[in-house]
């Protein structure tokens, strides 16, 4: 992808979580934070039909949560680490804002691959129900 979103952010909260830990649960209140993931591994975890699956695994340089820094809506899913640990960034909204105000790539970044994710979900929806994918853009990665 070229840039890491990590070359943004400094001087955010940083929390170390163990093994087993989840940063967030499913249907959670939000809390205006999203995550970056700075060491170690998380998984983020969905329930279908009463199961719970493994929907994506992330690592250093990733980041996650970040639908609750614009939208007040129950957490989509439940972030859990899978390493022995993993050190995790907090990033607030107010933060989030003068992050994009000082670097607009930021959030073109964000948007590039918060897009390439619900692309991709959309994909995996058409693919269960048709066996075709919705769009043939990310067909091309």
């Amino acid at each position: 992808m070229g840039i890491n979103i990590l070359e943004f952010i400094n001087n955010v909260s940083v929390k170390t979580y163990l093994a087993g830990e989840e940063v967030f649960k499913e249907k959670d209140p939000s809390n205006g934070m999203m995550y970056f993931v700075f060491t170690g591994a998380l998984e983020i975890r969905k329930s279908y039909d009463g199961e719970e699956r493994v929907i994506r695994n992330l690592e250093p340089g990733a980041f996650f949560g970040e639908i609750a820094l614009i939208n007040n809506v129950p957490r989509a899913a439940t972030a859990r680490v899978i390493t022995e640990k993993a050190k995790i960034g907090i990033l607030d909204q107010e933060m989030f804002y003068r992050i994009g105000q000082t670097n607009p790539k930021f959030f073109s970044l964000l948007l590039n691959t918060t897009i390439h994710r619900l692309v991709s979900v959309e994909d995996e929806i058409a693919k269960l129900s048709s066996g075709q994918p919705i769009h043939p853009i990310r067909n091309k990665d």
